[in-house]
């Protein structure tokens, strides 16, 4: 079977866009991921899917704060994000759900929370809000997957938003040979 393209959108959520906890520069990745989503077989969204009491919110004694909450509008995509896309081409990965664990990137049970989304020979192209958070930590965990099944990772720095920085997230691409996209 020959290999597929998945783009993987890390938390392209209204809250990191314009909301409670909105990354600097998140809304102007917009135009440029949905110039090429459809040029992928696959898009895999993932979203952080908090509890009201989870414990990465200041409230409780985190850093963040109170964002992504489930099933409020904050955590939800823009319309423009899945706009032009078939119902049977996307998925949606869920994180950061359980109240006592930060959970800043997808796949963080390893090949568990993977199971039949990733084959050898795919091409896994991720970008998404923010660099050195969530994107850096879920392309860790989806190389780690890589290793593993035998697909490669690429990364779409077009795609990207960051709070401060880029530096972790392409000292992480050039310290592992991650090309961009």
């Amino acid at each position: 079977m020959p290999g597929r393209s998945i783009l993987l959108a890390v938390d392209l959520q209204k809250d990191f866009i314009d909301g409670a906890l909105a990354v600097p520069g998140a809304s102007a990745i917009l135009p440029e991921i949905d110039a090429v989503k459809r040029e992928f077989d696959l898009v895999y969204f993932t979203l952080d899917w908090h509890p009201s009491g989870h414990c990465s919110f200041k409230e409780q004694g985190g850093p963040w704060p109170v964002h992504c909450v489930h099933h409020t509008a904050g955590a939800s995509l823009p319309d423009s994000v899945l706009e032009g896309l078939d119902e049977d081409r996307i998925r949606f990965i869920l994180k950061g759900r359980s109240p006592e664990k930060e959970e800043y990137g997808a796949f963080s049970d390893g090949s568990a929370g993977a199971s039949g989304l990733f084959c050898p020979e795919d091409t896994v192209v991720v970008c998404g809000i923010a660099a050195e958070y969530c994107v850096l930590e879920t392309l860790r965990n989806v190389c780690a997957l890589g290793r593993e099944t035998g697909f490669e990772v690429r990364v779409f720095l077009g795609g990207t938003a960051k709070f401060d920085t880029m530096d972790p997230l392409l000292a992480f691409m050039s310290e592992n040979g991650i090309k961009a996209w």
